[in-house]
């Protein structure tokens, strides 16, 4: 008998649940509050998110989760055909810009590299073949992630919800109300609405990205380079580079001393991109954190199940999440170990 399961949240989380869901024979619903999904009525015309996996020095929970997330990621994105959400996998490097990052990232690429990660999938570069990479002058060493890149959500999450029953403007105050086998909240922050989820330690992030105008000087950029901010090389001549992180911020308004943070901090970082930068647009929006910074995927009570708190790599969290919940809920199966759902569990709290 096909299970039907109820999904709160039209956001990249409940997308990706969705696509999973189907996969695996189950029929979802989306309920969004907005009147469209992802937050945004029509396509934005700039619209763009980094992908990569939050690092860890062990093979750990944390590796194990970000891992399957990745690798699903790439999967996808080959199967859906880059041109359908402005996918260009055009590497990632990570600066090695303090002695914490020093120590930690070699045990990384060691550690990941005996599970699986190929060198292109991650490994160090000189500060020299970072510049070679980057098109600019890199002063430190790197780790690099050959297939690592940026992607358009809001295309992405259109590829994942072909086919998928969505009900837009529904606010759904009481999951008991719901008919179906499951209900998933993965509706961000607003998860501690419902009863079920209202103990739960989940914050708002506020963070605000800015998108700038190539000049002769960036279009030089060949690869995403993360620095403590990060720049992607532009697409359609424009940049994207972000991001701030104000935990003690809540709303979405734009701040245009933000954007004059974002710029600083690039062009103090990489000194060679300084340059007259015209403003095209900027995003501010708030992400979802738990108090001990892993996301929360589980099972909360009798047929109701979370996924939220996906923090700064939505898109790979969201992925691995849906892959974890879609197996349980439809196939009473697990994708992943014990000790991975345990440390995910929403009963950790």
């Amino acid at each position: 008998m096909t299970k039907r399961v109820n999904i709160i949240g039209g956001g990249i989380a409940g997308c990706a649940l969705a696509y999973m869901i189907k996969q695996e024979g189950g029929e979802p619903v989306i309920y969004e509050a907005a009147s469209s999904l992802y937050g945004k009525g029509q396509e934005p015309e700039h619209d763009c998110s980094t992908y990569n996996p939050r690092y860890s020095a062990q093979w750990d929970e944390n590796a194990q989760y970000f891992s399957m997330g990745y690798f699903e990621a790439l999967r996808l994105f080959e199967e859906f055909g880059g041109d359908g959400f402005n996918w260009n996998q055009c590497g990632t490097l990570q600066l090695i810009a303090n002695e914490r990052k020093a120590r930690r990232y070699p045990k990384t690429v060691a550690s990941w590299g005996a599970h699986g990660w190929s060198e292109e999938d991650m490994r160090f570069v000189s500060a020299k073949e970072a510049s070679d990479i980057a098109g600019l002058d890199v002063e430190t060493d790197c780790m690099y992630l050959g297939r690592a890149g940026v992607i358009s959500p809001w295309r992405l999450c259109s590829k994942l919800i072909n086919g998928v029953e969505v009900k837009l403007n529904q606010w759904v105050e009481d999951v008991s109300a719901l008919e179906g086998d499951a209900t998933v909240l993965a509706c961000g922050t607003k998860v501690t609405s419902f009863k079920e989820a209202a103990h739960l330690p989940i914050s708002g992030v506020r963070g605000q990205v800015t998108f700038i105008r190539e000049t002769d000087v960036s279009s030089k950029v060949k690869t995403t380079i993360n620095y403590g901010g990060h720049i992607s090389p532009a697409l359609d001549g424009v940049h994207y580079i972000g991001a701030t992180f104000q935990p003690w911020l809540k709303h979405t308004d734009i701040l245009p001393e933000d954007d004059v943070h974002n710029i600083r901090n690039m062009c103090e970082r990489f000194p060679a991109l300084a340059d007259k930068y015209e403003l095209v647009c900027s995003r501010a929006g708030v992400r979802t954190a738990a108090k001990d910074h892993f996301p929360i995927i589980g099972q909360l009570s009798d047929r109701v199940y979370i996924s939220t708190a996906h923090g700064s790599h939505g898109v790979i969290s969201a992925l691995s999440s849906a892959m974890i919940l879609a197996k349980s809920i439809v196939r009473n199966e697990d994708v992943i170990s014990k000790d991975v759902l345990k440390i995910m569990s929403p009963e950790r709290f």
